[in-house]
């Protein structure tokens, strides 16, 4: 799986590369928690954290568009107890692949839009961090999961509007695959996205 992984990564420029096709850097903030059930469900804090990338474009229809992507992005949880004078964190560094499809929905080519789609997760590095009274008693730094599983299937809905070269969306992305196999908790991340959109070449 981990093969086919790497295959789809390597034509995703070519998936994109169709005549009046979009391409781009994506940037934004991007704000993890944790949930058991799915999305708004949360158990834990946001936690910010940058997310960063390129994206595809390529026209099925004058108001469809198939939009892969590549992104760097951190999911995990905070937690924080004032109470006892405890935090909490756990990051999670990944490499996510969505296939979204873009929807218009006005009749002219830009303008407000639809995104839906399922995203590959690759997990890269992950980090958990114990803090009482301001001071760090434990940081442990790993690079695999506790389950072991590196891939992460995940579903994508968002919203946003476009222009001519910018555009910007609101998106929320929730794991579909547990991440502990008994806890059952599902990866929550909510993003704030801006892409610049370089015209192809038709």
């Amino acid at each position: 799986m981990r093969r086919s992984f790497l295959l789809f990564l390597a034509l995703l420029p070519f998936l994109a590369h169709a005549q009046q096709g979009h391409m781009g850097p994506r940037f934004g903030a991007a704000f993890a928690t944790r949930s058991i059930g799915g999305l708004f469900q949360n158990t834990s804090n946001l936690m910010a954290g940058p997310l960063l990338g390129w994206h595809f474009e390529a026209p099925l229809h004058p108001q469809v568009s198939l939009m892969p992507e590549i992104l760097y992005l951190t999911k995990g949880f905070a937690n924080r107890n004032p109470a006892q004078a405890v935090r909490i964190r756990e990051t999670y560094r990944y490499l996510e692949v969505p296939l979204l499809l873009k929807v218009g929905l006005d009749k002219t080519e830009n303008g407000i839009y639809l995104l839906a789609g399922p995203s590959v997760g690759y997990f890269l590095s992950g980090r958990s961090q114990f803090w009482q009274e301001n001071e760090i008693l434990f940081d442990n730094r790993f690079k695999s999961p506790l389950n072991g599983r590196k891939l992460q299937l995940s579903g994508m809905v968002g919203m946003g509007m476009e222009g001519p070269r910018w555009g910007f969306d609101v998106r929320a992305m929730t794991s579909l695959t547990p991440f502990d196999r008994f806890q059952r908790i599902q990866n929550v991340v909510y993003a704030l996205t801006f892409a610049y959109r370089i015209p192809g070449k038709g």
